[in-house]
């Protein structure tokens, strides 16, 4: 005899059915227009512009004569989430896809000890937040304009994990020193800025910016400092990649750490 789900059960599997098929069109849609790129090779010519700092890291991730990322699925092995500095981790399923050209970034997270999924989206100028419980009850909605600039600056601070993302035209850079550089990039009229801090060895540490916007009320943003932060790295496919990432927000009464998570793989070229 097959065992009878429960209606809980049954509802968390509609849940998050429904989000997964809203995020799978999303990643689909963008690697459509991927598909319009011809993938290059990074070449010590092609890089030749960028600030030593950037080209150091292509060339000790070893990137060098590999294809140019006009895509890539990150995979989590784990992921944790805090929705508040008063409030536990909760333990994510998080799914990941970025697209370099165009400029666009799709998450689905499912929380796995409560029936609630969301979906993020950067994409054209456009950013979302949108999170259901048991894909009835809205527990969270925004597609504000400050959203949209988070979500452009969430793809930025991503921009070691997927290196095509380096070559934009939209984005200029400015050696600081021999360890940082600042970025800024301009997609669809939203211009972010925010610095790539380097170790000795070329590895990316940590990504820095105040042009991010937290939410203190309905309708009421502001810019807090806001940064990622790179543990360790390991390597997958013969190209070292960030392994433990925690992201956080520097806020008055101390550091607001909201995500941790520990990457298993990143895939390039995703058609």
């Amino acid at each position: 005899m097959k065992p009878i789900l429960s209606l809980s059960l049954l509802l968390m599997l509609t849940n998050c059915t429904a989000m997964k098929k809203v995020f799978i069109k999303d990643k689909s849609g963008l690697i459509e227009r991927n598909k319009e790129h011809k993938v290059e090779l990074f070449t010590e010519e092609l890089i030749k512009d960028l600030p030593e700092p950037l080209k150091k890291y292509l060339r000790v991730c070893g990137y060098i004569n590999r294809p140019i990322p006009v895509n890539a699925d990150v995979y989590w092995s784990e992921s944790w989430l805090k929705m508040s500095p008063t409030k536990g981790w909760g333990k994510l399923n998080t799914t990941q896809f970025n697209s370099v050209k165009p400029i666009g970034r799709v998450a689905y997270m499912k929380f796995l000890t409560m029936p609630v999924a969301a979906r993020d989206l950067y994409r054209d100028g456009y950013g979302e937040i949108n999170g259901k419980l048991l894909n009835l009850i809205k527990v969270a909605f925004d597609n504000s304009k400050e959203v949209a600039q988070s979500a452009l600056i969430t793809t930025f601070c991503e921009f070691m994990l997927i290196p095509g993302y380096l070559l934009l035209d939209n984005v200029k850079w400015k050696q600081i020193d021999d360890c940082s550089v600042r970025g800024t990039l301009i997609d669809n009229g939203i211009e972010v800025s925010g610095i790539f801090y380097f170790d000795k060895e070329g590895l990316f540490t940590h990504f820095e910016t105040f042009d991010r916007y937290f939410t203190i009320g309905k309708n009421n943003y502001k810019k807090v400092k806001f940064s990622i932060v790179v543990d360790s790295y390991k390597t997958w496919d013969k190209v070292k990649i960030p392994e433990k990432v925690k992201i956080m927000w520097h806020l008055l009464e101390g550091d607001f750490e909201y995500y941790k998570g520990t990457i298993d793989k990143i895939e390039f070229n995703v058609f």
